[in-house]
């Protein structure tokens, strides 16, 4: 009996350590990769920056290149290969999010709705499921989809019917006490259109979720750390009501690979994690556009 008890207290004192081990983790978003400007040089330069920070893992919150939603099958294809056959070079596991510019041919309305690869069809063949969970070293991560098609071919922030569903059986499998991390490439939260507007100015559905209420209402039960996502070229970090905090990632292309947005580096964002704990540091990977290729 004493022996059994032993064990068990063995095993339980394993997953709280397990559960305790820190760790980073490197989020970067709308990389927009393209074969023009310095874009393949400059990424060499993220892979080779993410590699001498040893991450355990690496999430991209989506806009991954440049340009789905408008080029032909067979730009995008040799695009997308491009960038795999960089982005295979980083020493770590990498987790993808959609982001709008993955959606093939959305803005095209002689587009053959059949082809294999249209809408978000390209994303499921290169990167992957659309929404997934993962658990890492006692913390629970979820990505999601919050691209919504309209009937007009357009999109917005928003998660479908399904995933709503799927996100409230997910989180069915985990503790109320888990950590969690969700990430989506449309913000739930952000302050870009006050910043720029004024206190009262609104955001639109294409510059942050409309549903995000009830998306977050939710996670009332659980412990939501940390909410990650990108869109906007915009770099903000905000602390809700010290529990949640909410990231919006710079760019990794900053203006599309011609020079800063919003005047922030092209960058991403090194997330660091001990417990239920989060700090972060903002990681300028040393690349400049071309003076020549600046746009105002």
């Amino acid at each position: 009996m004493k022996q059994s008890i032993f064990i068990t207290a063995l095993l339980l004192s394993a997953v709280v350590s397990y559960a305790q081990q820190p760790f980073s983790f490197v989020f970067m978003s709308d990389v927009h990769y393209t074969e023009k400007f310095d874009a393949p040089k400059a990424f060499r330069k993220v892979v080779d920056t993410i590699n001498a920070i040893k991450p355990d893992f690496v999430l991209v919150g989506g806009d991954i290149v440049y340009d789905a939603l408008r080029v032909s099958e067979q730009e995008v294809t040799a695009t997308t290969n491009a960038y795999l056959a960089i982005a295979s070079k980083i020493k770590a596991p990498l987790h993808y999010a959609i982001g709008n510019h993955e959606v093939f041919k959305l803005y095209d309305r002689q587009a053959d709705t059949t082809n294999a690869i249209f809408g978000k069809r390209f994303y499921e063949k290169y990167f992957g499921k659309r929404y997934y969970s993962f658990n890492h070293k006692g913390w629970h991560f979820m990505v999601l989809d919050n691209i919504f098609i309209t009937h007009d071919r357009k999109y917005k922030g928003k998660i479908d019917s399904i995933q709503m569903e799927w996100i409230k059986e997910d989180l069915q499998t985990i503790d109320a006490k888990t950590p969690v991390a969700i990430v989506a490439h449309v913000p739930f939260i952000t302050t870009l259109s006050q910043w720029y507007g004024g206190g009262t100015n609104a955001n639109d559905d294409k510059v942050a979720a409309e549903d995000t209420h009830k998306v977050l209402a939710c996670f009332k039960s659980h412990n939501l750390k940390l909410i990650l996502q990108g869109h906007l070229h915009y770099f903000e970090a905000l602390n809700v009501m010290d529990k949640t905090l909410v990231i919006t990632a710079p760019s990794v292309s900053g203006k599309w690979w011609r020079g800063k947005q919003h005047n922030v580096e092209e960058g991403f964002i090194r997330l660091n994690i001990n417990g239920d704990k989060v700090t972060y540091d903002y990681i300028d990977y040393g690349w400049e556009a071309k003076k020549s290729k600046q746009v105002d």
